[in-house]
């Protein structure tokens, strides 16, 4: 009796995770095809990085277009925003670290279509 609850317990827990293992699988498939959108910025970067009065972001749109510039702590809490109108091609702007503390800070770009994250150090 014991053998025959023990397989029962196996078979069902194995079609269990079977058909986990299968939605999952469909649910990363259709996550793979929405996120076949093109990104709109690329090659963002911020030199000097760490520094200490004032940062350059530099990155390339492939449109104009509104972007939102976050930055955030380490806690999640934002520090810091500004909505830029950028132009196709290769854009730049200057952050200034004002009265922010040393520190790991995390910056956004967001357009209308995507968010890309990075770090910031301030020394």
């Amino acid at each position: 009796m014991k053998k025959i609850l023990l397989i029962i317990v196996f078979l069902t827990t194995t079609f269990v995770f079977g058909i986990a293992n299968s939605t999952m699988l469909k649910l990363e498939n259709s996550v793979v095809q929405t996120s076949q959108t093109p990104p709109t910025l690329s090659d963002i970067v911020a030199s000097p990085n760490p520094f200490s009065v004032k940062t350059t972001i530099t990155f390339i749109s492939v449109k104009d277009q509104e972007v939102t510039f976050t930055v955030k702590n380490l806690l999640g809490k934002t520090v810091f925003s500004d909505k830029l109108n950028v132009q196709k091609g290769e854009n730049q702007f200057d952050f200034y670290k004002n009265d922010l503390n040393p520190g790991m800070y995390l910056y956004s770009l967001q357009t209308s279509s995507e968010i890309i994250s990075k770090r910031l150090v301030i020394k």
